[in-house]
This record gives structure tokens, sequence and C-alpha cells, in this order.
């Protein structure tokens, strides 16, 4: 017989996914096109009829001017192509010429040239090598006049305007997919782009051939086991209100099956981002996807927990968890501030100061029974602000997690855990300015990691200056030719141990403008130093520039390597680090798109060819603490063959606050042998544990309060 408790609950778990999508697709059903970066064709609409109404011959001319721009942003480039010509042959007609007043007409002309070739080499004939800088043969424009008549217009603007570094950019982007640069550039408007110095690794992109490569925009990635077979598998986000989510599973044998219809997750759709974690302890890690950043006031959407059924389907229990509200966000992050085994949640939300909207961030607090209590308000951590990061980490080492928040437009902000007898009495206390960690004032994505391997965690901070996001090209230049800029770079923050971070930034080569939005970090040859790959970019078509790899030296400076394979000039959103066929090297899965409805891309697979160093994957199982065991802190202590020592230090979580990495270790251990001892703090307060000589070179399972780890057997295999 079923208890009246247990009838509620299937009741209230039947349907759960079906009411989500329902709502979602009234919310798309219903959307403001005018509040909405990517509803630019029915916008188009909209500023049509008002051309048509349009009282006077200014108005018409400003309303008609929209209207192409929307078609552009929309992806009628042949049409919008028209009507700025029409408009162009206008002003000639009246011996109106390139000018200031002017120059916004020519500038749209020359991008949506470049976008259409674009759009029919890299999106309706794409390769593996479409749209990465420098450009290879294979990856030059067969479909010529879309760039042909960009750099005819990119010509006459730089005539006009010499000083203009952006069009001076794009011109050279445009000669690039002819595979006419640098020989053919005129020397005046030359921009030199780094090319490969001899390195001995070059990664191939390969979703394509694996069936990987979705279209879609802007978007999130998380990687993780959620099959349980032992093999890494993706599932991916696309910015639309009508964009599905896809989940890929691993079929550890070099393939990847769609599984999305079978997982129960048609009708899931739309989100910026993803976050997971195994939030019910159940083994099987859940999805989080975060919705309506960016849109305020547009932006009031819900977000969605999916939890994993342990049979290869999800299930949306947003509601039913007391997790459902409606605000703007596209960061969050998972960890048992309170120490009690469950993980809780914390979600940034987007306030825009003077708007009179607000959109508290939430904390809430895992009741242990599947729902969560939003708590912030007890801790002071219901904020109103333009929230971008949000990440935890263990600045002081003292088995708490602390929050740090990227606040956009305002100093970050950095909460210590000061603990408490029960979570009702629980304290943060915020340090961010004694700390020194409050820049940049206009920041995005952000995370904690131990990047010089001493024990104790940094931080890392991105720089987005969202007054300048149409000149990401010439920030660009100027970087290239050596010239200073006027925008704040991302901040490199170096624990000092004592609750005060450094900014080492310029020391290691960090000092730069990147305007990044998705990135993450691993490492590219198991150095066992973390590198960071950051996704740049901006809704306007004119901002393609390279997304940017950099590689950790030894934790003393940071080398660029962009150039091996990496550069992708589509905007880069999501990233994750993985190694997807478990043979010890972590590959890259990287979401590209823009936010306009035309602004699609092909998301990237880079297959990372391999090293000669060593490494250990650890997947670890909390007991007393969360199931994920995230919050874990792990050293590896190594020996070489001449008995040299040495500490890696690593950390469970997902990386950064744009793109979800597997909650397994990866650890790179360099060119040492033998792996001494392994010791993992777990997050509960029992203490750490200690493992001596484990394997190299294997993925181990530890258990908290087991005495050994165990081998996992899942073969590695090539890709197909």
């Amino acid at each position: 017989m079923v208890s009246c408790t247990e009838d509620k609950r299937e009741i209230a778990e039947v349907g759960g996914t079906e009411w989500m999508v329902s709502v979602l697709d009234s919310i798309a059903e219903h959307a403001d096109p005018m509040v909405n970066y990517h509803m630019n064709l029915r916008l188009a609409e909209i500023y049509k009829s008002r051309f048509e109404n349009a009282s006077n011959s200014s108005e018409a001319t400003a309303f008609f001017f929209q209207y192409a721009q929307q078609l552009l942003n929309g992806g009628d480039i042949s049409t919008a192509i028209l009507q700025f010509e029409s408009m162009l042959q206008s002003m000639q007609r009246q011996n109106v010429g390139l000018n200031a007043g002017t120059k916004p007409l020519y500038d749209l002309l020359a991008i949506a040239y470049l976008r259409m070739g674009e759009v029919q080499n890299c999106v309706e004939n794409p390769t593996s090598l479409s749209c990465i800088v420098p450009l290879q043969p294979e990856g030059f424009h067969r479909a010529r006049a879309g760039s042909e008549n960009a750099i005819r217009y990119y010509e006459n603007i730089l005539r006009a305007f010499p000083d203009d570094k952006n069009s001076k950019w794009l011109l050279n982007v445009a000669y690039m997919t002819l595979g006419k640069h640098p020989q053919e550039v005129p020397p005046k408007w030359l921009v030199e782009v780094p090319s490969p110095k001899g390195e001995s690794f070059e990664f191939e992109e390969i979703a394509m051939k694996l069936g990987l490569g979705t279209l879609g925009l802007s978007g999130g990635v998380a990687i993780d086991d959620f099959s349980g077979n032992g093999y890494l598998d993706i599932f991916t986000t696309s910015y639309g209100l009508r964009d599905q989510c896809r989940m890929f599973f691993n079929n550890g044998d070099g393939s990847f099956t769609d599984v999305t219809e079978i997982a129960g997750l048609n009708g899931i759709v739309s989100g910026l981002n993803v976050i997971h974690a195994d939030y019910n302890n159940s083994g099987f890690p859940d999805i989080f996807i975060l919705r309506g950043g960016w849109l305020n006031p547009g932006g009031n959407h819900p977000n969605s927990l999916l939890r994993n059924n342990g049979d290869g389907t999800f299930t949306d229990v947003t509601r039913e968890a007391g997790l459902l509200s409606f605000h703007p966000t596209q960061t969050a992050a998972w960890a048992d501030f309170d120490g009690d085994g469950y993980l809780d949640l914390y979600i940034g939300n987007e306030s825009v100061p003077g708007s009179g909207v607000s959109h508290p961030n939430e904390l809430y607090r895992n009741n242990g029974d599947g729902t969560f209590t939003n708590v912030a308000h007890l801790y002071g951590l219901n904020l109103n602000l333009f929230t971008k990061g949000v990440v935890w980490g263990d600045i002081n080492n003292n088995g708490l997690p602390d929050l740090f928040l990227s606040v956009m437009g305002g100093p970050n902000l950095l909460f210590a855990n000061r603990g408490g007898n029960s979570y009702q009495d629980w304290q943060f206390e915020e340090i961010g300015a004694d700390a020194g960690v409050q820049s940049p004032i206009q920041s995005f994505p952000a995370w904690f990691f131990d990047f010089d391997n001493d024990g104790y965690e940094d931080l890392l901070v991105f720089d987005y200056t969202t007054s300048q996001i149409t000149e990401l090209g010439a920030e660009y230049v100027r970087e290239l030719k050596g010239m200073p800029s006027a925008n704040e770079t991302l901040r490199l923050y170096r624990n000092l141990g004592n609750e005060r971070f450094e900014d080492v930034s310029m020391k290691v080569g960090l000092d730069k403008v990147l305007f990044t939005m998705g990135c993450n970090f691993g490492d590219l040859t198991n150095s066992g130093y973390p590198d960071f790959y950051a996704g740049t970019g901006a809704p306007d078509f004119r901002t393609i520039v390279p997304n940017r790899m950099f590689k950790n030296v030894e934790g003393q400076y940071f080398e660029e390597v962009t150039q091996l394979g990496f550069g992708h000039i589509q905007k880069g959103h999501g990233i994750a680090f993985a190694d997807l066929n478990n043979n010890g090297s972590q590959d890259i899965y990287a979401v590209q798109g823009g936010a306009f409805e035309g602004d699609l891309a092909y998301n990237l697979l880079f297959e990372n060819p391999g090293n000669d160093n060593n490494w250990v994957h650890l997947v670890l199982q909390g007991n007393e603490s969360n199931r994920s065991a995230i919050g874990a802190r792990v050293k590896i202590e190594v020996v070489d063959d001449k008995g040299n020592h040495k500490a890696f230090y690593k950390s469970v979580n997902t990386g950064g606050s744009f793109g979800s990495n597997p909650l397994r270790v990866e650890a790179g251990l360099g060119a040492f042998s033998q792996i001494k001892r392994i010791t993992v703090k777990w997050p509960s307060p029992g203490g750490a544990q200690v493992f001596e000589n484990p394997p190299i070179n294997q993925i181990l399972s530890i258990r908290e309060g087991e005495t050994s780890w165990k081998e996992v057997n899942s073969s590695s295999f090539s890709f197909i």
C-alpha cells in the first residue's frame, strides 16, 4: 500500500520535466524581441513596420537602418546587404561620402560581407581548420565573394580613417580567409599574427568527425560520467529560447551517441551556462542549467535542476526541489558550505543598478531530502549585484569553502567562511578589500586554482570592459603591436597564505585584455601545472578575435600557445578540459556561437596529441562528505629517477565559472616516475587520509573511510 506522503511525492514528480517544458515554451512564445538578443528577425519586422509608418524622413531613415541591422543580426545576410547597399546608393546620389556620420553604414556593410563569407564557408561547408588562425589552406574560403567585398569596404574605411584599428584587424582577417595574408595585405595595414614556433604539440579539432560539432549559439558544457559506464559524456546548451540541450554518451570505443531524446531531455531548451554535481548523493552527477543571463529585464527565466535517475534518463525537478525562481543569471557554484555532507548551491543573479528591479543572489542550503531552502538572507549574501562569476575555494586551508563573486561594474567580493555551530548561526565575512582582490571592476568569469603548486589556492579573474565590447579587434591589434591599453586587464592573484593576495599578473605575463566569456583550466601536457583557455568575444559581429590558450611554465609564468591550433575566431563560451578517451591526456571541448540569432557556429573538440609525461586520475567518492567530494583537497607527492621530490596540489571542483570540467581529479605529474603518497583532505570534518605508493598512469577510485584505492577498469581508446 502506498502512503499518502509517497503518493504526493509521486504526483509531484510526475510531469516535472513536462511542466518545465511547458514553462520554457511559454517564455519563448511570449518573449519580447525588444529585450532579447536572439529574436532579431522578429525585431526586424518591428522596425520595418515603424519605418513604413514613420512620420518624417529622418525617423524613417533611422528605423530602416535598424531594420537592416536586425536582418544581419538575425542571419538574413543577403537581404541585409541589399538594404545597406540601397542606403549607400541613396547617399551617393546625394553626394554624401564616407565621413564620421556615415561610417556606421560602411562598417555594417563590411562586416555583413565578411559574415556572409563565414556562413558560406565555415557554417555551410565547414572543415576541421575553419576559422582557426593562423589559417591553413584547408581553412581558406572557397566561396570568395564575401571576403573580397569585405576587403573592398575595409580598405575604403581605412583610407578615410587610417587609425581605425578594429577595421584594420578585420581587413587582415578577410585577407587570411582568402590565403592572401600576409603577402598581399597593404603594408600600412598589415597585422602580423603569431605562428607556431616549433613546439612539440599541436591539437587537432575533431568535433565534426565525431558528431559532436553541434551548431548553435553561445552556451554551456558539462563533462562527466553521466551514464555510469566509466567514460566521460558531454552535455551542452545553446542560448536561443528554443535551442534544444544535447546529451552525448561516450560509448567507450571512440564514438559518441546523441541520447537527448531517450534521456528524457526533449523540450529542455535554452541556457547560457551549465554546472553539475551529485546534489542528492545518489552516485550519479546531476545537471544545473542557468538561464536569462544578460537579458534583464527580459531574463526572468527559470533555471533547471536535472536529476540523474541512474538509468540513462534525467528528470527536471527544479520545482519539487525548491529551486524555482525567475531571475536573469548565468553563474552558480556548488559547495557544502556548512559541512553536513550535502551540496549547497549559490546562484549569482543580475541586478542592474538604477533600474529599480531587484534580482538578489540566492544561497540554497541542501536539506538532505532532495529539497533546498534559500538561506542567503541569513548571511547577508542576498546581494543585488550584476554578478557574472561565482566560485568557491578554501583560501586559508581551514576546510571551509569561501565564496568569491565577480561583479560587473563594481568591486569584486570575497566572503571568508567563518563557520558556526549550526547553519542558523553560520557566519561569512566580506574581506575583498583587505584581501586585495576587488579588481578588475569590469570583470566576468573567475576561478580558484593553485597555479604555482604551493598548497594555497590562487585566484584568476578575467576582464570584460562592456564600454569597449565593439573594439575587441582594436585591442588585439594594440597588443600585437606592443601598444598600451586603457582597458582593465585580467588579474592573477597569488595566495599569500594569510587571507591576503598579491597581484602577479604582470610578473607572470598575464597583464592582458582578453574580453573573456567562457573559459576553464586544465593541463595540456601533464606538466602538473594548470594551463587555461579563454573564449573571447561579444555580441557584435565585428568582435571576432582568437580564443586564446596560455600554458603554465612551472608556476613561474604563462606562455601563450594559441597558435598551436586553438585560435578559433568565433565567439567562445562554455569550455571544459577532460580526458575523453582515458589515455591520460586532457582534450578540450569548446562551445562556440554568439548571442544574436544569426551568430551560429559549430562547437569544437580539440584532441590532445599526447606527451611523455606521467599522470594519475582520481575518482573520489565521499561518504561522510558529499558524494561528489566537491571541496576535497588533494596532495600528490612524487619522486623522479634521480630522487628529486615534488608535490602537486589539486581540488575537486568543475573548474571555472563558465564551463564545467569533470569532477574526477585529472592530475599531470610531469617527468616524475613514482607516486610516494596521495593525501586527501575531505570536505567533512573527519580530516585527511593518506594512501602510500599508489600506481602511476592509472585511474584510481578512492572512497572516504576506506584504507586503499581501487583501479578503475576503463580502457583507453582512439577516437574514430
